[in-house]
C-alpha cells in the first residue's frame, strides 16, 4: 500500500529535474552562450543568460501548468499560497497565519480602527464594523484542519470581544454564514463567499438595530451568469489544466438594483449623495458577488459602494479618510466597514505611516 505514494513522490521530482536538465542542456548548445570563466567572473554574462530565458523559454508556463497539474492529480498539492482540502476543496494558506505571530496583535489593529471610528465621527459618521469569518471556519469539515479552524474561530470572537471593548459597533454575521446549506457558503475552488451567502448578510444587517430603513423600492434586476477559475486554481496549475484534474470553473449570477419607481428623482443629481456607504475589500467590491446591491434593496436605500479590490481592508479606509470623503456633495450617516478576519494577520495589513502612529 506504501508503494504506490512513495513511486509518486519519487516520479515528480525525477520528471522536473529531468525536465530542467534537457531544457537547460538544449537551451544553451543550440544558443551557443559561451560561458567562459572571465565573463562569469565578471558578471557579464547574466545578462545574457537572463535575456536567453525569458525570449526561449517559451514552454515556461505550460510546463508549469503541467506539473503543477501532476503534482495536484498525484498528490492532491498544490504551490505555497493554497491548502488542499477534502473533494478538492482549496483554501488561502492566509487564513493558516495567526494574529498572534503578526506584527499588530488584535487589540492593536482595534485600537487602529478606534482612531478611525473617532475620524469618521468627527464627519457626523457612524462606523459599524462587519467582520467575516474564514472560510476555513465555516467550511472545516472540508478543509480537514479542526484545530486550525477552532483557533480561527477563537480569533473570530477575539475581535469581535476587543471591537465591544472599545465600544465600536459591529454586527455579528458568523451565524448568517453558519445558516447556509452545506458546503454552500464559500465558493469551492476561490476564496470569496457565494452571492447567497452576500445577500444573506445583506438582509441580516438590514434588519438589526444598526440599520435604518430607506423608503425607496429596489428592483433585483440579475445579469448573465458568470463562469470563472477561482483564485486559488493560480496556486495548482492553469486554468486550462484545471478541468482535467476536476478543478471545474465556478459559476455565479451578478445583478444590480434598480429603483423601482424614477417617479420624483432628480435626474440630474449627483450619484455620490448618499446616506450609506460600503468600504471593504473584493467581498465588496467584485460585481459577481452583489453585496453592495444586496444591501441597496435590504436597506431600501442607495448604498454607494467604496470598497477596492487587492488592497485588504484597511487601505480603503484610509482611502475614504483621507481623499474620497472629500469628494462627496454630502457626508454618509453610515459607513459599513466590511473586515475579513483572516486580515488580522496580514503583515502588510497596515501601512509604514500607520505603523509609525501605533
Amino acid at each position: 500500500m506504501t508503494r504506490i505514494p512513495l513511486l509518486a513522490k519519487l516520479t515528480l521530482p525525477t520528471l522536473f529535474f529531468g525536465y530542467a536538465i534537457a531544457a537547460n542542456v538544449a537551451l544553451f548548445t543550440q544558443d551557443g552562450i559561451a560561458l567562459q570563466a572571465t565573463d562569469i567572473a565578471k558578471g557579464a554574462v547574466t545578462a545574457e543568460i537572463d535575456s536567453t530565458y525569458r525570449a526561449k523559454l517559451l514552454h515556461k508556463d505550460p510546463s508549469v501548468g503541467w506539473i503543477g497539474a501532476l503534482r495536484f492529480a498525484l498528490l492532491s498539492e498544490g504551490r505555497y499560497g493554497v491548502v488542499v482540502g477534502a473533494d478538492d476543496w482549496l483554501f488561502t494558506s492566509e487564513e493558516f497565519r495567526f494574529a498572534d505571530a503578526a506584527p499588530r496583535s488584535i487589540n492593536d489593529t482595534v485600537a487602529g480602527i478606534a482612531r478611525m471610528q473617532a475620524a469618521l465621527a468627527d464627519m457626523g459618521t457612524t462606523l459599524v464594523i462587519l467582520p467575516l469569518p474564514s472560510k476555513l471556519e465555516i467550511e472545516a469539515e472540508q478543509a480537514r484542519q479542526s484545530p486550525a479552524a477552532r483557533r480561527s474561530a477563537a480569533e473570530y470572537d477575539q475581535f469581535l470581544a476587543a471591537l465591544s471593548a472599545r465600544d465600536i459597533s459591529h454586527f455579528d454575521s458568523r451565524p448568517v454564514f453558519e445558516s447556509q446549506p452545506a458546503e454552500t457558503a464559500f465558493f469551492q475552488t476561490d476564496t470569496h463567499w457565494t452571492p447567497a451567502t452576500a445577500e444573506g448578510l445583506a438582509h441580516a444587517f438590514a434588519a438589526s438595530d444598526f440599520a435604518t430603513q430607506g423608503d425607496e423600492v429596489y428592483t433585483r434586476v440579475p445579469g448573465k451568469p458568470v463562469s470563472f477559475h477561482g483564485d486559488l486554481v493560480t496556486f495548482i496549475t492553469s486554468d486550462t489544466l484545471a478541468p482535467l484534474v476536476g478543478l471545474k470553473p465556478e459559476t455565479a449570477t451578478p445583478w444590480v438594483a434598480e429603483p423601482a419607481e424614477t417617479t420624483g428623482l432628480d435626474l440630474f443629481g449627483n450619484d455620490d449623495a448618499s446616506d450609506v456607504v460600503l468600504i471593504g475589500t473584493s467581498y465588496s467590491a467584485n460585481p459577481n458577488w452583489s453585496f453592495g446591491e444586496a444591501l441597496k434593496v435590504a436597506l431600501k436605500q442607495d448604498v454607494l459602494n467604496m470598497a477596492a479590490e487587492g488592497q485588504g481592508p484597511v487601505a480603503p479606509m484610509l482611502a475614504y479618510l483621507n481623499e474620497g470623503a472629500a469628494t462627496l456633495d454630502a457626508l454618509p450617516k453610515l459607513v459599513i466597514w466590511e473586515f475579513p478576519v483572516r486580515y488580522l494577520a496580514d503583515p502588510a495589513l497596515w501601512p509604514a505611516e500607520e505603523e509609525q502612529d501605533a
